[in-house]
């Protein structure tokens, strides 16, 4: 029997957040936008505190900077029912933090100070309580420059020894990224990476390829974010199949992968099929999508199943990538 329903493992950031930005004002001049705000971000952080909100007992793991940065962080997530009692904090360099100007659309370009994401790592003494949780979530590869690598295999590979359910995501992957990833896809039971950033990896846009891809260097089950397309999931047992997206005002995209594999992290508590978790994952990103940063209106489980049973749905999703 384990502690917690899921750990959240990795990258954690502080975003700041403006909108509608449709340009940088020249000089020193000033532009005018509607909002501000400053949320928990991040493949694991983000995904943690949905988990949270969305109902299931959640532990982070993670290093903060001894800031005013990493005392937001940690405060907001205590806030909404993380625990923090891994998350420990580092004097040699400040929290990880990101400014996005977000664009009318939802798009956000992105200004980041890696900081504290490249000194995390896992103590030894550590690692039992980092995995004392029914799912191992770990986020963040390619940006975690000291766990990247064995150490993120060897965690995994020990959460696989300990009979844990594990999810996977990474962030602002390239062609060379999948030298830390591939060894990893043994240990993993879901990986949940965009399109965009799988098929960097896999060299091709081709949805099916790019599962077949990951599946046959050992993922168990591989869900690919399409964006407005929706998603593609390729199941371990059974045949592929697409959902399409709800059809909602898009504010904002940050933080719509992370709370979706939040949404994948919730199914599987609750012991539901993938369709049903897939479908209710795609909920969460609407909901998170329509309003500003990583939380957006996310409420609740029961608003988010509300969301998903009533909000409408676009076309399918094609079989293929769209092209950036």
């Amino acid at each position: 029997m384990t502690t917690f329903d899921v750990s959240c493992i990795g990258f954690h950031v502080l975003d700041v957040l403006g909108r509608p930005v449709t340009a940088i004002p020249p000089g020193g001049r000033a532009a005018y936008i509607e909002e501000i705000c400053m949320t928990v971000a991040g493949t694991a952080g983000a995904t943690s505190v949905a988990c949270a909100m969305l109902g299931i007992n959640t532990r982070s793991v993670t290093t903060v900077g001894s800031d005013d940065m990493g005392d937001f962080l940690v405060t907001k997530m205590q806030g909404y029912g993380v625990n923090c009692d891994l998350v420990r904090r580092t004097h040699d360099v400040q929290t990880s933090a990101t400014i996005l100007p977000v664009r009318p659309n939802g798009e956000r370009p992105a200004l980041h100070v890696p900081g504290s994401a490249r000194e995390f790592n896992i103590a030894a003494e550590d690692i039992e309580a980092a995995l004392d949780a029914r799912i191992v979530h770990v986020g963040g590869t390619g940006l975690l420059r000291s766990f990247d690598g064995e150490p993120t295999v060897a965690l995994l590979r020990r959460a696989k020894e300990l009979g844990r359910i594990t999810t996977f995501d990474l962030i602002q992957a390239t062609p060379e990224t999948i030298a830390f990833v591939e060894p990893c896809l043994p240990y993993l039971d879901y990986f949940v990476p965009s399109i965009d950033e799988a098929s960097e990896m896999a060299g091709t846009n081709d949805v099916a390829e790019v599962a077949r891809f990951f599946q046959s260097r050992g993922v168990k089950n591989c869900i690919l974010t399409l964006g407005a397309h929706g998603v593609y999931v390729a199941p371990e047992t059974g045949s592929p199949f697409t959902l399409p997206a709800f059809d909602i005002p898009v504010s904002d995209t940050t933080g719509c992968g992370d709370s979706f594999t939040a949404g994948i992290i919730v199914g599987l508590t609750k012991g539901w099929s993938l369709h049903d978790a897939a479908r209710f994952a795609s909920a969460v990103a609407a909901k998170v999508a329509m309003g500003l940063g990583s939380q957006g209106r996310l409420q609740s489980f029961d608003d988010t199943l509300h969301a998903m049973k009533t909000l409408p749905v676009r076309h399918t999703a094609p079989l293929t990538a769209p092209q950036f």
